[in-house]
C-alpha cells in the first residue's frame, strides 16, 4: 500500500484537473493532452509499480514444501484406524501440498490424487472425482494412472453419474491390470447394471411461470430518480424480490470460491499461477470463471488487486461486461463514438418487455464522483489508469478489439474512462455481503476441513453448532437491482446474501403504492442519526430525510437501548445518557479497550462508576472456577438493577459469559442442571434483546441461535415443540450451503425431541 500511494502522489504532480470531473471519457482525453514528457513519465511509473509487485518464485521451493505436507498427510492417512477425523486431517495435509505446490506440476498431481483418495474415503464424491481429474490434467505419472481412473469410476457410481461411470470403466478395460484391479473392474461393472436398471428417467416437468411481480419501479425526474414501490399490499417477511449477480469480489483476502463466492469448500481448488490467492469450490467454477480470471491472473499473481477498493470491482463489471457491449460497439470508428454509444446504452428506454440485461442496469446506476473531493477523484483516475495499464502490458484483453473498426489505442482509452464510471457508480450503489464462518478461522482455512467440528460430510458433531457463531463481510458486490432502492434509515426489506444472489424480505406490512426502502448504513435501532449521517454525506452525498431523521427526538429508538437506572443511593432513577456530552459521543464505551466511561446520571449529574462490570468481567475469565460462575450467573440477574430492557451492554455482557462457558462444555467441563438452566435462560433472553434490535431474523440473531441450538441437542435444556418449529423456521433465511448443515444438525439430534 505505501508503494502505491508513492507511484500515486508522483502520478498526482502530473495530472491538472481544472474543474473538477465533467465526465469519465473527457477526464482520461485530457490525460491525452499532457505534454509527451509527462504521459511518457505517467506510464513509466505505472509500469515501474505493476514490474515492482512481481515477487521471485522458486518452483522447487514450493515444490518441496508440497512434497513434506503430502508425506505428512500420508502418515495420518496410513493410520490403520481410518477414523473420521483422521481422514480429515490428512485431507487438511493434502490441501496444503495442493496450495504449497503452485505451479509445479509433478507435486500439484500428486497432492490432488492423494486428496482425492482421502475425499473418496470420507464420502466427498462430488470433491475426490475433481481431484482426480486435476491429478491426471497435472500430469500424474502414467503408470499409475489406473488407480486414479479407478476412483473416478468409483466416484461416478456413488454420484451416479452412468455416463462418466462406463467411461472409466471402458478406459480400465483398456489396461493391464493385476488381478486385484480386475476384480474391482468386475465388481463396479455389477453395480453399473444395477445402476442402470435402477436408473428410472425423470419425467420432464414444465417449468411454472413467474409469479407477478410485487414492485414496480418508478421515475422522479428530480433528486428521487428510479424508486421501488409495492404494486400490491406485501405482508411482513414476504419474498418481494432476488437478484442474481454476476459480478463480485472476495474481501480482506478470505479465500471464497470466485465463481459462486462459496464458502464452506472441503476441496479448495487454487489457481496455480496466483500464489495461493484465487480459489474455486470445484472444478464446474473453475471453468466458468475462466473468461474472467484469464485477465486478473496477473494481477493477482501480483497481488495488486487488494491495493485497489472499489476499483478491482470496477475491473471485474468492465470484463464481465464488454463482451456484452460489443456488439453495439464494433462499428465505431473513434473513442468518441464508443463512448457516445455507452452513454446511449445507459440512457435510452429499455425496448424488450423483458427486463434490461445487468451490464443495462449496472450502465444506468448513478455515481457521485462529479461531487467527490478532488484527492478521491484524483485517486479513482489513478486506479483506473493502472489497470488499463496492466490490462495493456500484461494480458490480452485488448486482442478482443481487433475486429473493431476503432484503433486500439481508442479503446484502451475508452477502457479507463469505463472503468472509472464503474468505480463511481460502485461507491454510490455498490453491497457488501455477509457469510458464516466458524469462529476462528483463518483467512486461508477452510470450514469443512476442521476435523474436531465434522462427523461426515455436513454433519457436524453433537454440540458443535455454535462453533458457526461468527459472521464475516465476504464480497463486495454488484447488485443494480437492489441499488433501485432509496435510502431509509427504516428499511422496507432485509437482505438475504445466499453466494453471489440475494433474497429481500418485506421487514413489514407494506402497503400497496408505498415506497420499497433500503438502508445504506447502519438503521435507526443501531446507531445515533449522527453516526449514520456522516457516510451517507461523505459517500452517498445526501443528507437524509426519512421520517426517522426528520422527527423531534431522532434517536429515540436507539437511546432505548441504552437507559441505566443511577447507582446513587439517593437518586436511583432511570435514565439515558445525553450523547452530546459524552466524548465523541461514545455511548457504547465498553466496546473500546482502554476507553474510560463518562457516562452521568441526568437526573443527579452524578458520574456512574459501574464497580460491577470489571467485577462481572473478572469472573468471566475466571469461569472455570465453579464457585465463580455461580457468582457469575449472580452478577449477570444483578444487571436488571442497573441495565434496563434490553440494553446494549447487557448483550455484550450475556455474549462473554455465553462464550466462557461453551469453552468449558467444549473441553469437557461438567456442568450441572442449574448451570443449563440459568445458561440457557442467558441465551434466550439475549436472543429476546437481538430480536429487539437488530431483527429476528437478522444475521445477529441466527448466529447467535447456535447456542440455543446445542444445549437443546445437548438435552441440556427444556424445548417445547413451538420453540423448535420457530426455531427451524429461521433456516430459510441461511444462505443453502449453511442452510443444509443446520438443517442436518437439526434432524441428527433435535427433530427426535418434537416426538
Amino acid at each position: 500500500m505505501d508503494r502505491l500511494a508513492r507511484i500515486f502522489a508522483q502520478q498526482d504532480e502530473l495530472i491538472v484537473l481544472d474543474g473538477g470531473l465533467k465526465d469519465e471519457y473527457e477526464a482520461f482525453k485530457s490525460l491525452n493532452t499532457l505534454p509527451p514528457e509527462k504521459r511518457l513519465r505517467l506510464e513509466q511509473l505505472s509500469l515501474k509499480l505493476l514490474a515492482d509487485l512481481e515477487l521471485p518464485h522458486d518452483r522447487e521451493t514450493c515444490a518441496a514444501r508440497s512434497r513434506t505436507l503430502r508425506e505428512e498427510g500420508n502418515v495420518v492417512f496410513r493410520d490403520d484406524t481410518k477414523e473420521a477425523d483422521q481422514i480429515l486431517k490428512a485431507c487438511r495435509f493434502y490441501t496444503g501440498a495442493v496450495f504449497e505446490a503452485e505451479d509445479a506440476l509433478d507435486e500439484l498431481a500428486l497432492a490432488f490424487a492423494n486428496r482425492g483418495m482421502a475425499l473418496q474415503e470420507y464420502g466427498y464424491y462430488r470433491e475426490a472425482y475433481d481431484d482426480c481429474t486435476n491429478a491426471l490434467d497435472c500430469g500424474y505419472p502414467e503408470k499409475l494412472q489406473h488407480k486414479v481412473i479407478m476412483r473416478q469410476a468409483f466416484c461416478a457410481w456413488k454420484l451416479e453419474n452412468i455416463e462418466a461411470f462406463e467411461e472409466h470403466l471402458a478406459c480400465l478395460e483398456k489396461l493391464q491390470l493385476n488381478d486385484g484391479y480386475v476384480r474391482q473392474v468386475k465388481h463396479l461393472k455389477e453395480k453399473l447394471k444395477l445402476l442402470k436398471s435402477s436408473h428410472i428417467k425423470q419425467p420432464v416437468t414444465i417449468k411454472a411461470e413467474a409469479g407477478t411481480a410485487l414492485e414496480e419501479i418508478h421515475t422522479d425526474p428530480g433528486e428521487r430518480g428510479r424508486y421501488m414501490v409495492a404494486k400490491e399490499p406485501i405482508p411482513q417477511c414476504k419474498v418481494i424480490f432476488s437478484e442474481q449477480a454476476s459480478c463480485f469480489v472476495p474481501l480482506e483476502q478470505r479465500l471464497i470460491c470466485q465463481q459462486c463466492a462459496a464458502s464452506l469448500m472441503s476441496a479448495p481448488i487454487p489457481c496455480s499461477q496466483c500464489h495461493q490467492r484465487v480459489v474455486y469450490c470445484s472444478r464446474k467454477c473453475r471453468e466458468k470463471h475462466s473468461t474472467i480470471h484469464r485477465y486478473e491472473c496477473a494481477a493477482y499473481r501480483r497481488d495488486l488487486l487488494k491495493l485497489l477498493g472499489v476499483s478491482h470491482l470496477a475491473l471485474r463489471l468492465v470484463l464481465a461486461y464488454m463482451p456484452l457491449m460489443l456488439p453495439n460497439l464494433v462499428d465505431c470508428t473513434s473513442s468518441e463514438s464508443i463512448w457516445s454509444n455507452i452513454i446511449e446504452l445507459s440512457t435510452k428506454p429499455w425496448d424488450s418487455k423483458e427486463a434490461a440485461p445487468e451490464y443495462v442496469q449496472s450502465l444506468r446506476m448513478t455515481s457521485h464522483l462529479k461531487q467527490a473531493s478532488q484527492a478521491e477523484l484524483v485517486y479513482h483516475i489513478l486506479c483506473a489508469n493502472l489497470l488499463q495499464t496492466y490490462l495493456k502490458e500484461h494480458t490480452d484483453f485488448f486482442n478482443q478489439f481487433n475486429c473493431s473498426s476503432a484503433p486500439i489505442e481508442d479503446w484502451q482509452l475508452v477502457i479507463s474512462a469505463l472503468i472509472l464510471r464503474s468505480a463511481g457508480q460502485l461507491l454510490a450503489n455498490g453491497h457488501v455481503g455477509s457469510s458464516l464462518l466458524p469462529v476462528g478461522l483463518q483467512a486461508n482455512e477452510f470450514a469443512l476441513l476442521q476435523s474436531d467440528m465434522w462427523v461426515k460430510p455436513l454433519h457436524l458433531k453433537l454440540g458443535q453448532l455454535h462453533n458457526l457463531a461468527h459472521s464475516e463481510l465476504i464480497t463486495a458486490i454488484n447488485l443494480p437491482y437492489l441499488s433501485l432502492c432509496n435510502h431509509a434509515c427504516a428499511p422496507s426489506i432485509h437482505t438475504k446474501f445466499d453466494g453471489c444472489s440475494v433474497i429481500n424480505y418485506s421487514t413489514s406490512d407494506i402497503a400497496a403504492g408505498e415506497e420499497i426502502f433500503n438502508c445504506y448504513t447502519r438503521d435507526y435501532r443501531n446507531s445515533l442519526k449522527q453516526q449514520r449521517s456522516q457516510p451517507l454525506e461523505e459517500v452517498y452525498k445526501f443528507q437524509c430525510s426519512c421520517h426517522k431523521c426528520t422527527r423531534p427526538d431522532p434517536d429515540q429508538d436507539y437511546l432505548a437501548f441504552h437507559q441505566y437506572r443511577c447507582e446513587k443511593a439517593k437518586c436511583r432513577q432511570i435514565f439515558t445518557p445525553e450523547v452530546g456530552k459524552l466524548p465523541q459521543n461514545n455511548i457504547n464505551w465498553w466496546l473500546q479497550s482502554n476507553t474510560e466511561n463518562f457516562i452521568i446520571c441526568t437526573a443527579c449529574k452524578e458520574r456512574q462508576l459501574f464497580p460491577w462490570y470489571n467485577e462481572f468481567l473478572d469472573l468471566v475469565d475466571s469461569c472455570v472456577d465453579y464457585s465463580k460462575r455461580q457468582q457469575l450467573f449472580q452478577a449477570y440477574d444483578d444487571l436488571d438493577k442497573w441495565l434496563m430492557d434490553h440494553h446494549s451492554l447487557k448483550r455484550n455482557l450475556a455474549a462473554e459469559l455465553i462464550i466462557a462457558c461453551f469453552v468449558e462444555i467444549d473441553v469437557g467441563s461438567n456442568l450441572e442442571d442449574w448451570e443449563y438452566e440459568n445458561l440457557a435462560k442467558v441465551i434466550r433472553n439475549q436472543l429476546k434483546g437481538i430480536a429487539a434490535q437488530c431483527g429476528i431474523n437478522s444475521m445477529e440473531y441466527l448466529t447467535q441461535m447456535t447456542y440455543l441450538w446445542d444445549l437443546i441437542a445437548l438435552k441440556r435444556c427444556e424445548s417445547n415443540e413451538m420453540e423448535l418449529t420457530e426455531l427451524k423456521g429461521k433456516l430459510e433465511y441461511l444462505a443453502r450451503e449453511y442452510r443444509e448443515v443446520f438443517l442436518n444438525y437439526y434432524n441428527d439430534f433435535i427433530e427426535q425431541q418434537c416426538k
